[in-house]
Formats: structure tokens, C-alpha cells, sequence
């Protein structure tokens, strides 16, 4: 071990040190119950007696025989409903136990009613909390409607050989929501990124919008059964459809709802505004409820121009279903419905895209899953026209992924993986397998524990990587400490030299003081006599 090397370790492990000796500083924190209520492809929900304390961005957490692990960040709350996005792949089932940490308020300045009843899964965004009067009126609360979160991040790397030129890149990143403007039926939200090199920062201070990226901007309505967007917005019910400069509506008709956009595709090379590229289309999505699961289902029709002329013309299909028991089912597919060839315009149907995920529960024991995807290169007639022949020879490439969850007792979990993907012209398919087995309980030292290999087998390349982690998680203010270790073995099919990689990393998350997060990422990959060395540091202010 090279003396840099060591002298990487020994800051990283003081740095360890002296995050955990502040966190124990910390102890104004309290546990507040949840249950999930209602599980869908992208959300998990979940009902708390109230959600005072939690907020968008937050981590919640499993909690199996005293034992915390992270489960899932939250993303929108009321005053007693949370939806949030699942971690990994936990299991999560409706019915689990799910907790949040939250820091301690004066509890004598209000007394709060718990409203509602806790069978109603759905998420009310208006929903707002009452306290009792002096003469035991109800009166309501004002409930905070205003979240996000602002992150300063720095990614740095360096190898130690001669004349190595280190990189380091910046990313700033804001996310603004705001339920209810000024208590009306009016929201905003915004998404925006800024990226650049060290080198660039000239370039950035001469024009900033070549690296400015704003992925969502815009103003809604929300009410009487009408849904408004106006400004660059992702419509999460014609997803694929991607972000839409202009105009979006939706009507709700009983189970159905029946939505139309009016506007532009982002510019496909630094994602600003295109009028050139109009596009308009329409959608209708019925929603069922069956036994206790639900059905959706949308359907959808796009046409996309630039200057005028067809770009693109397709149809899009998306379903979930959870009515039976125990089984989870997502089908989406795109369907083109225009070409052009030999400069001759053609009404052609053409399976661009067919996505399917299936998960049978049928226990906290096992769980399977299977998913389908075939998909080729999207043409855009008049965007590519410049390349069209090579687009054309193309074939689809198609993938199957099996995975197998298995929980023999409450502290192990075990994933196995298998894949298989080939595409015509292949010299050989592509096949890749992975396993891990993680436990949550290891005695006396009360840390978690994962170990994994992965195989890999495609036209070129012959590898395998195995890897070992452990993580201990600082209950009382959502913090997590990790430290790894990984061996990489590659045979490329050009060169019969093998190509072998040792990897650590480590890595600190940890709330610094109030709303304000810090997190630190190191890797190190030791190839012979040469160190490549990786770094990440973030801020994140939530609020």
C-alpha cells in the first residue's frame, strides 16, 4: 500500500470519527408510526396519525426487531398521507410498519385532532390539520405548501502517475414546490440543473444556458375534476411522452380522464426552448378499483413536427394492475405510426418499444420477478434526416431479466439475478448474473453486512466483480456510514491480457445542523503501481 494510499484511509477514518461524535451530539428526535396503505409502480403511500416533522426529501425506514433500514423517500405529504419512492429493491408489502425520525417541537402550543379514517388510501393533497379552540372549536392549522431542496455537489478525480491531469466538475442542483400558491387551487413546481467542468466556469459566466438545464417548470390547477399545466412539465400519465413546453389539460369523467397538450419538445441538444419543434396529442386513462387493488390503464397519440413537417407520429399504451392478490403486473409499448423512405411519407405501423414487469408475493419469504424489454432506436424523420440509412439498419434489441427475492429469516435478505439480452448481429448474446446476500443484524458489532458477485458475458468482455460492504445507520438523525471493498476481473475478447481492479470506498451521509445535510463519497481503484482516486462532496439544504 502506497503512502498516498494510506494517508487517503487515515483522513477518511478521522473523518468518520469526528461525523459520528457530532451526530450523538443530536438527540432532539422522535419516532412517529406509519403503515403502507397503498402500493403503485412508482409510489409507495403510507398513513401517519399526522406528518408533522417530515418532510419531501425525508428517509423512511423498516424497522425489523429494533433494526432501522432505509425503505423510502418521501415526495409528497398531506397532513396525515406520505407517497414516497421505494429504496433498492426492498419488500415492501401494504400492511408494513414503516417510521420516520423527526426532530422534537414544542408539543404545548397546539394540540392536534387526528382526522380521518385510516382505511382511506388516498393521498389528499388539500387536506390540511385542525386544533381544538380555547372554547374546543375546530379551527384550521396553516400547513406549510412550499418545499424543496438546493445541492452543491463536487466530483473530483486524480490518478498518481506522471502527468496526470486531475478533473473536477461541479453540479448545482434546485427543486421548488409550492401545493397550494397563497392557499388557492394553483401549484408551481420547478426542476433545474446546473453542470460544468473547472475549465468550462469562462464559458458558463459567458452564457449560462449552455449548461443550464431546467427539466420542470411550471404553474398548475388543480380543481372541480380539471388538472391545468402550463410551462415545461412531465404529464407522469404519458411519461414517455418526456418533459412538454406549452399547454396541458385533463378532465376527470367519472374513472375516466381524458387529457390533451399543445406545445413544444425541449431542443434536443441543450434541452431549451424549440418553438420549431410543435407537438400536440391527446390521452385517456381509466381508472378501476378491484378487490383491493387498483387497474390504470392509458392510452395515448402524439404527433411531432419540426419546422412544421412530421418528425414523428406514434401511439403509446400503458397498464398497472395489482387486482390479484400478491401479483403486481406494468405493461407499456410505443407504436410508430409514420415513416419515410425514399423520401416517400408513409402511414406504417412499427413496434418501437414493449416493456413488461410482472412480481408475484406470495410471503414475506420469496418474492419473484420477471420483466420483458424489447425496444429499438427512435426515429425522428426531419431531426435525423442527415443519418436516416444508418437508422434504418437497426434491429431491435430485446432483454429478459429473471430476480428472485428471498427472506429465510427476518435479518437476511438474498437477491439473485439472471439476464439475457441479444440483438441480430450479435456474435454472441449478452448474459449477465448477480447475487447478494445482506444481513441487517450482525450481532455485537450491530451493523449491516452485504456481499455480492455479478458475472458478466457479452461480445466484449468476460468479467466478474465481487464486493463487500458494510453500513451502520445513526437512527437518531437518519445518518448512514459505509465502507467497501471490490475485485474486478475483466478478460476483453481484443486483448488475452486479463484486467484485474481492487476498489474501496466509503461514504458519510449525515444531517450537519437543522434542514442542512452533508455527504462524503471516496473510491479508490488500485490498478498495480496506479491509484485512480474519486470524490464526491454534497450539501443539501431542505426547506
Amino acid at each position: 500500500m502506497n503512502n498516498n494510499l494510506k494517508k487517503l484511509l487515515v483522513s477518511f477514518s478521522f473523518t468518520i470519527l469526528l461525523s459520528a461524535a457530532l451526530l450523538a451530539q443530536d438527540n432532539k428526535t422522535i419516532k412517529k408510526d406509519g403503515k403502507v396503505s397503498f402500493i403503485t409502480s412508482q409510489n409507495v403511500y403510507l398513513i401517519f396519525g399526522n406528518t408533522d416533522g417530515i418532510e419531501v426529501g425525508d428517509t423512511l425506514y423498516f424497522e425489523f426487531r429494533e433494526k432501522i433500514i432505509p425503505a423510502i423517500v418521501v415526495k409528497y405529504l398531506s397532513s396525515q398521507s406520505v407517497a414516497g419512492e421505494k429504496i433498492g429493491k426492498n419488500d415492501i408489502r401494504i400492511g408494513d410498519k414503516i417510521i420516520a425520525f423527526v426532530r422534537k417541537k414544542d408539543t404545548r402550543s397546539t394540540l392536534h385532532v387526528i382526522a380521518g379514517d385510516e382505511k382511506d388510501t388516498t393521498l389528499i393533497i388539500n387536506a390540511k390539520p385542525q386544533i381544538l379552540n380555547a372554547d374546543r372549536s375546530i379551527v384550521p392549522v396553516k400547513r406549510k405548501t412550499i418545499y424543496g431542496s438546493f445541492n452543491a455537489t463536487s466530483f473530483s478525480n486524480y490518478a498518481n502517475y506522471p502527468n496526470s491531469v486531475g478533473i473536477q466538475r461541479w453540479n448545482y442542483s434546485l427543486n421548488l414546490q409550492d401545493e397550494n400558491i397563497s392557499g388557492s387551487s394553483f401549484y408551481f413546481s420547478n426542476y433545474m440543473n446546473l453542470s460544468y467542468m473547472s475549465s468550462e466556469w469562462k464559458d458558463v459566466k459567458a452564457n449560462i444556458f449552455n449548461n443550464l438545464r431546467v427539466y420542470d417548470l411550471s404553474l398548475g390547477y388543480r380543481g372541480s375534476g380539471f388538472n391545468i399545466w402550463l410551462g415545461r412539465h412531465i404529464n407522469y400519465s404519458i411519461s414517455s411522452a418526456g418533459p412538454i413546453d406549452g399547454l396541458q389539460v385533463e378532465k376527470s369523467i367519472g374513472n375516466f380522464a381524458i387529457g390533451g397538450i399543445f406545445g413544444s419538445r425541449p431542443d434536443y441538444n441543450n434541452l431549451g426552448l424549440n418553438s420549431q419543434l410543435f407537438e400536440y396529442g391527446g390521452y385517456v386513462n381509466r381508472i378501476d378499483s378491484v378487490n383491493s387493488g387498483v387497474i390504470q390503464s392509458t392510452l395515448a397519440i402524439f404527433q411531432q413536427t419540426n419546422h412544421g413537417d412530421t418528425d414523428r407520429r406514434f401511439l403509446y399504451f400503458q397498464h398497472t394492475n395489482n387486482a390479484f392478490k400478491n401479483l403486481y403486473f406494468f405493461l407499456s409499448s410505443e407504436v410508430d405510426l409514420y415513416k419515410v423512405k425514399n423520401n416517400i411519407q408513409q402511414n406504417d405501423l412499427s413496434l418501437t418499444s414493449l416493456f413488461f414487469n410482472t412480481q408475484y408475493t406470495p410471503d414475506n419469504i420469496i418474492s419473484l420477478n420477471l420483466s420483458y424489454d424489447a425496444r429499438k432506436n427512435v426515429v425522428y424523420y426531419q431531426s435525423f434526416k442527415s443519418f436516416l440509412d444508418s437508422l434504418f439498419t437497426n434491429e431491435m434489441r430485446q432483454e429478459i431479466q429473471i430476480g428472485i427475492f428471498l427472506r429465510p429469516v427476518i435479518d437476511l435478505f438474498i437477491n439473485m439475478n439472471g439476464g439475457y439480452s441479444y440483438q441480430k448481429g450479435d456474435i454472441r448474446p449478452s448474459r449477465n448474473f448477480n447475487i447478494s446476500i445482506s444481513e441487517s443484524e450482525i450481532p455485537i458489532i450491530d451493523l449491516t453486512a452485504t456481499v455480492s458477485y455479478n458475472r458478466v458475458f457479452n461480445n466484449f468482455q468476460d468479467g466478474s466483480i465481487y464486493n463487500f460492504t458494510l453500513y451502520k445507520y445513526l437512527t437518531f438523525n437518519a445518518s448512514t456510514i459505509s465502507l467497501g471493498f471490490s475485485n474486478v476481473t475483466y478478460n476483453f475478447g481484443y486483448n488475452a491480457n486479463k484486467f484485474f481492479q481492487k476498489s474501496i470506498n466509503a461514504q458519510i451521509d449525515t444531517k450537519i445542523l437543522g434542514p442542512l445535510f452533508f455527504n462524503f463519497y471516496y473510491e479508490g481503484d488500485f490498478t498495480g503501481t496506479t491509484t485512480y482516486n474519486r470524490f464526491m462532496t454534497g450539501l443539501n439544504y431542505r426547506f
